[in-house]
């Protein structure tokens, strides 16, 4: 047995397989055969596509959690129309020959590095947001889709989850979440409190541990990898008599 430490965003116990989840990274094709204005033209298209594919995820999450955490989305569709973005990528195609996507990609990685480069750690937690919205358009304007490797039950590990990507987990699937990045004060980590997703964020855990079993205690910020049974009779009896919440999958 061997344990990492964490900072929890949720005070659950969950217990599962561990799966890493590798977002693809996209390539935009970087010369256009087109004109520059003709690029421009299919970036407002699939801005356009992104807010209206935003304004679907805010309806459901209206419904599912309530107002405050779907305005995250209405926050999104004002940033895919904030006029330094919309400048931004207009700057990087005028009187060029560069694609739409290679502009996208451009202004996503200024952008988000602003941000993240910002004192507030509540503005930093926005890089993501920027991220989010550009890979959105991105994958609009490249004909992808957003998939998610939830074949059977699992704790889904990454550097970083987007808040859009949290709408499209298989929740049946999902017993939890672990990052090696996140921040307890970004968009996401809203989203994961509000539909109650066992997570951890600043997590160190190789990929190496993929397919092994993991303990994730939310109460103390410890996970424990390759649990030996006394542990999981510890943390039953532990809780059980505190009379706390607990949530024990796949023990």
């Amino acid at each position: 047995m061997q344990i990492v430490t964490g900072k929890p965003i949720m005070e659950q116990i969950v217990a599962g397989r561990l799966c890493f989840y590798r977002r693809p990274a996209p390539s935009p094709q970087m010369y256009a055969q087109g004109s520059w204005r003709q690029e421009l033209g299919r970036f407002h298209q699939a801005r356009q596509a992104a807010i209206a594919q935003l304004r679907g995820l805010y309806a459901r999450a209206l419904e599912q959690v309530g107002e405050e955490v779907a305005s995250i989305f209405s926050t999104h569709c004002l940033l895919l129309e904030d006029r330094d973005y919309i400048e931004a990528v207009r700057a990087l195609l005028e009187g060029r020959s560069i694609t739409a996507e290679y502009a996208v990609q451009m202004a996503e990685v200024s952008f988000s590095a602003a941000f993240a480069a910002m004192e507030s750690p509540y503005m930093r937690a926005r890089a993501a947001d920027i991220r989010d919205i550009s890979q959105r358009v991105l994958r609009t304007l490249m004909g992808g889709r957003q998939e998610l490797p939830m074949t059977q039950p699992a704790i889904l590990v990454a550097d970083e989850y987007l808040p859009s990507e949290v709408m499209d987990f298989d929740r049946r699937r999902l017993l939890g979440l672990i990052t090696r990045r996140g921040s307890l004060d970004s968009h996401t980590a809203m989203l994961v409190r509000a539909y109650r997703i066992p997570a951890m964020v600043e997590v160190s855990l190789a990929a190496r541990w993929e397919g092994h079993l993991a303990l994730m205690d939310g109460y103390t910020g410890k996970i424990y990898l390759d649990p030996e049974q006394r542990q999981q009779d510890i943390l039953r009896e532990l809780y059980q008599a505190n009379g706390r919440p607990r949530e024990l999958a796949a023990l």
